[in-house]
């Protein structure tokens, strides 16, 4: 675990189910000792993994203690990102003001201010530049995505900081010495101020900015309104939150129509839009946003919320009132790579791979996802580069455990028989089969009723009278030895039944002897299974049974 990190994974929560690997659109999830971790290094801190943690095992960097310590240094400001009208629809202006004035921030100025020296800066560069691809630097995580993922469309990456960077030089400029923290719905702000700690000191999200409050008995919308944010409204730049909305200031600054100019919002989406594109390619400015439908879409909202809704709340937010003229300021920044691609896999290594898991043919490929991968093949990429393990492939454990539990039952030196609640056959050893009448007889769905005539046995314990019941019965001309035992209770009950007739020696020495031979067996069915993992549960259930039904009585010599 990496606390540093932006996003990381609390161990003790995380339940193996996969579903933040299949919501990483990068694949920055490894998978070590059945725990899903994050990998920094191709990590690009989009808060996917986070929204879609079923345990809230993957969990966003608590940075509020570092923020209150920055208040002991000297006058620290608020960046407000604009969704926070969608965030605090019953707050006004005024009260969000108020609030964030009560937890000791000095002033309160909305990121907004920024994004519209930036939509300017963007302006300019497309008429000096026009006939290049452009793509937007506003996301940080969009921005990783490519510095990361998409290195050689690295040059096509505006040369101009973020909003939240920009808006920090303004408030700096006018406030030398001053602190800013940002407030947004964005894990990434976090990614940001680490690499930009002159400018950002620090990034909380709307929810620590809630809990902050709740903490500390402030109710924003009790407290006397304050007027007028630092630094005046932003105009169209406000609506950068949402999808297209940088476009639309864009466009007021003189750009033609919508001729080059396009969104793209959810990384998945984004990659399949840059797909075969270069630097060179085309006059084409390309809004770039994470989160699908904006920022209003980001993982630090509050859960639950409709995105139109969002939507329509920062299409209508009023203009605030500033004191303060916004100074001039230079939105120029380099972004330099932090490629995070992986080494080639010849076919060799990558058919090695796939084998460990069953695959040997495209046929043995289905593909189904389970893992946490689209493809076996990107499963296999995983498990060269040591990021996944072979258990988490649900359709090779699956038979695995099937082969297993039919090599066991076969093992088994006493007749063995697994039945559903509906009082029909699921599964017997050939033991079984011969003491029940043949083969023919004994396929899965036959009634266990016309198998034995001691059936009320399995219905005693189905009916919950007793976890296990042993008896002496017979069959035919034999005497068995039965113990009919819960697997799953009041769904699946298991039967061994052991014959104990033999004229030879006493019915005693028999069952003490057939006892014996299970327990052998048993000792290394009973580590086979182990290896079965999760998907073997009911053989491992079914052994452990049989092993409580056989253990010998204390002072019989040590069997």
């Amino acid at each position: 675990m990496d606390r540093r990190s932006p996003v990381f994974t609390e161990e003790a929560e995380c339940q193996d189910c996969y579903k933040c690997l299949r919501a990483c659109p990068v694949q920055a999830i490894s998978v070590a000792g059945g725990h899903a971790q994050i990998r920094p290094e191709a990590c690009i801190a989009c808060g996917r993994c986070v929204v879609a943690c079923p345990p809230k095992a993957k969990r966003i960097r608590d940075d509020l203690a570092d923020v209150r310590e920055l208040f002991a240094k000297g006058p620290v400001i608020a960046s407000l990102a604009p969704s926070w009208v969608a965030e605090f629809p019953d707050l006004t202006p005024g009260c969000m003001i108020a609030g964030l004035r009560a937890l000791g921030f000095t002033a309160v100025s909305e990121t907004a201010v920024g994004a519209r020296a930036v939509s300017v800066a963007v302006a300019e560069l497309r008429s000096a530049q026009p006939q290049r691809l452009w793509l937007s630097t506003a996301c940080p995580s969009a921005v990783d995505f490519v510095r990361k993922h998409r290195p050689a469309l690295l040059p096509a990456l505006t040369p101009l900081a973020s909003p939240a960077l920009t808006h920090a030089r303004m408030l700096q400029t006018l406030r030398p010495g001053a602190q800013v923290v940002l407030i947004s719905p964005c894990v990434a702000k976090k990614r940001e101020s680490e690499e930009h700690p002159d400018l950002l000191a620090a990034a909380l999200s709307f929810a620590d900015v809630r809990r902050w409050w709740n903490e500390a008995g402030i109710v924003p919308a009790t407290l006397p309104e304050v007027e007028g944010f630092f630094l005046p409204g932003p105009g169209d730049a406000a609506l950068y939150p949402v999808e297209g909305g940088m476009l639309t200031g864009i466009r007021r600054l003189g750009q033609p129509g919508d001729t080059g100019l396009a969104a793209c919002s959810g990384i998945t989406e984004l990659d399949h839009a840059l797909a075969g594109l270069a630097p060179e390619d085309g006059a084409m400015f390309v809004e770039t946003l994470a989160c699908p439908g904006g920022c209003v879409n980001g993982p630090g909202m509050t859960p639950g919320g409709f995105v139109l809704r969002r939507r329509a709340a920062v299409l209508a937010a009023p203009q605030p009132i500033g004191r303060e003229l916004p100074p001039e300021v230079s939105t120029a920044l380099a972004w330099p790579g932090l490629s995070a691609a992986a080494e080639a896999i010849d076919e060799r290594t990558l058919a090695a791979a796939l084998a460990r898991t069953g695959k040997r043919t495209r046929e043995d490929e289905p593909n189904c996802g389970g893992c946490g991968y689209d493809t076996c093949r990107d499963f296999a990429r995983a498990l060269v580069a040591g990021r996944a393990e072979p258990s988490q492939c649900v359709t090779w454990m699956r038979r695995l455990a099937q082969r297993k539990a039919n090599a066991l039952l076969s093992a088994m030196p006493a007749a063995a028989v697994l039945v559903g609640a509906d009082m029909r056959l699921i599964e017997c050893n050939a033991i079984f089969a011969r003491l029940a009448g043949g083969d023919e007889r004994c396929v899965a769905g036959a009634s266990i009723t016309d198998l034995l005539p001691f059936s009320r046995l399995f219905r005693h314990v189905l009916d919950g009278h007793g976890d296990i019941l042993e008896r002496d019965v017979r069959l035919g001309g034999r005497v068995l030895h039965g113990s009919v035992f819960a697997v799953e209770p009041g769904q699946v009950v298991g039967a061994v039944l052991a014959d104990v007739t033999e004229p030879a020696m006493g019915r005693a020495q028999v069952a003490s002897r057939a006892k014996e031979a299970i327990e052998k067996h048993l000792a290394t069915v009973q580590r086979i299974a182990y290896l079965l993992g999760e998907n073997a549960a009911e053989t491992e259930g079914l052994l452990s049974q049989i092993v409580d039904a056989y253990e010998p009585e204390p002072g019989d010599g040590g069997r």
